[in-house]
C-alpha cells in the first residue's frame, strides 16, 4: 500500500515538473530462458524485464546489479550494455540503459513490495509484452553495443 501511495505521489510530481530520469533494464538469461517480472505498482501489470532507477553516485551497471539483487535475489555475470531508449511513460523524460547478463541461479527470491510475479520464459514463447519490451528483445537479439 505504501509503495502505491509513493508511486501515485511520484506521478503527480513527474506530471508537474517532468524531470529527466535514468533507469536500467536487463535481459537476464539462463539455459535458453529469460527472466520477466510484473511490477506491483504502475497499473501496467504487463510482463517486462527487471530493472529500475539509477541512484545518485551509482553507475548503470552498479544499478542493474543492485536492482536484480533487491527485486529477485539474483546475481548476473557477463553484464553487457546493448543499447538505450527514451520513454515518456509516467510523465518522465526517462533514459533507460539496457543490458544483457547471465545468471547461474534460477531460484528467485522475490521482493513482494515491488514485484507481483517473476518467471523464466523461453525466448520463443514470451507472454504478451509492451512495445518497450519488444524493443529490448530486438536489442538483445542484435547484441550490438551502443
Amino acid at each position: 500500500m505504501v509503495s502505491k501511495i509513493k508511486h501515485f505521489l511520484g506521478l503527480i510530481y513527474w506530471f508537474i515538473f517532468r524531470p529527466k530520469t535514468f533507469g536500467v533494464k536487463c535481459v537476464v538469461e539462463n539455459d535458453g530462458e529469460v527472466l520477466m517480472i510484473k511490477n506491483s505498482y504502475g497499473g501496467y501489470k504487463q510482463w517486462m524485464f527487471p530493472g529500475g532507477g539509477i541512484n545518485n553516485n551509482e553507475t548503470p551497471d552498479q544499478a542493474i546489479k543492485r536492482e536484480l539483487l533487491e527485486e529477485v535475489g539474483i546475481a548476473v555475470e557477463n553484464l553487457r550494455k546493448i543499447g538505450e531508449y527514451t520513454s515518456n511513460q509516467e510523465f518522465k523524460k526517462d533514459t533507460v540503459i539496457v543490458f544483457t547478463g547471465i545468471t547461474q541461479n534460477k531460484e528467485l527470491n522475490i521482493d513482494t513490495r515491488e514485484i507481483l510475479e517473476a518467471k523464466w520464459f523461453s525466448i520463443d514463447h514470451l507472454p504478451e509484452i509492451s512495445e518497450y519490451s519488444k524493443l529490448i528483445i530486438s536489442m538483445a537479439c542484435n547484441k550490438k553495443p551502443s
